[in-house]
């Protein structure tokens, strides 16, 4: 199965995937930057994880093909000519219709929420406050927004000990665990569908959560800090 990863210079996914990616012994057959990840981007994640998430970069000794934007052709035209399978979406921002049809099987993303009762912003901010865990869930990508097939999940259990920092520094780490059971469940598709692993959503435990308000956010932030400081 040939796999491609794509992601914005400069995002830490990409970076946290590639490593996992190589690690678990799936080096993807393409590695794609396409366009650059903003600067006031780039400063939140560091802010808002103390610095603590900041995978290495792409080794030297891999070959990555960089595209000044999303849209250029030459970088679909790409996929095609080299026969992807399954391209990953390693934080490249919204894919149009015809993008998403290009791999043979599909564009796979993983989301930290648990789908489809957590679809949208702050997921893991959202469940943490309503009690429901932090989950991370492996989709096929389709023309909605979190809406697509759900190939596999799993609950990220962290420590008591852990603040707010900590944990969002090592969500995308709990990401890379789900992607690699996706890959492996896909990998052993052979003839038969994708229907076949990736099941469609329930719609009728459907919820799509807006950006957490800072009031909601500090509460949550509290909670952590007397949980630890009670184990």
């Amino acid at each position: 199965m040939k796999t491609a990863l794509l992601f914005q210079d400069g995002n830490f996914v990409g970076r946290e995937y590639y490593h996992a990616l190589r690690k678990a012994g799936r080096r993807p057959d393409l590695v794609i930057a396409a366009g650059r990840m903003k600067e006031e981007s780039i400063a939140r994640e560091v802010a808002r994880t103390g610095g603590q998430w900041n995978p290495p970069p792409i080794p030297e000794d891999e070959t990555v093909h960089r595209f000044e934007k999303l849209s250029d052709p030459a970088l679909w035209d790409l996929l095609r000519t080299e026969g992807v399978d399954v391209a990953i979406q390693g934080g490249i921002g919204i894919l149009k219709p015809d993008m998403i049809e290009v791999p043979r099987l599909c564009f796979l993303n993983v989301h930290p929420g648990k789908l489809p009762e957590y679809r949208g912003n702050s997921c893991p901010e959202w469940s943490l406050y309503n009690g429901d865990g932090v989950w991370a869930t492996a989709h096929v990508i389709d023309a909605g927004i979190d809406t697509g097939p759900v190939i596999t999940m799993r609950k990220f259990d962290f420590p008591d000990g852990w603040d707010y920092r900590t944990l969002r520094a090592n969500i995308y780490g709990h990401c890379t665990t789900v992607l690699v059971e996706a890959l492996s469940l896909l990998d052993g598709l052979g003839d038969r569908p994708l229907d076949t692993v990736a099941k469609p959503q329930d719609e009728a435990l459907a919820h799509y959560w807006e950006p957490i308000p800072d009031d909601k956010m500090a509460e949550l932030k509290r909670r952590l800090v007397t949980k630890g400081q009670a184990s």
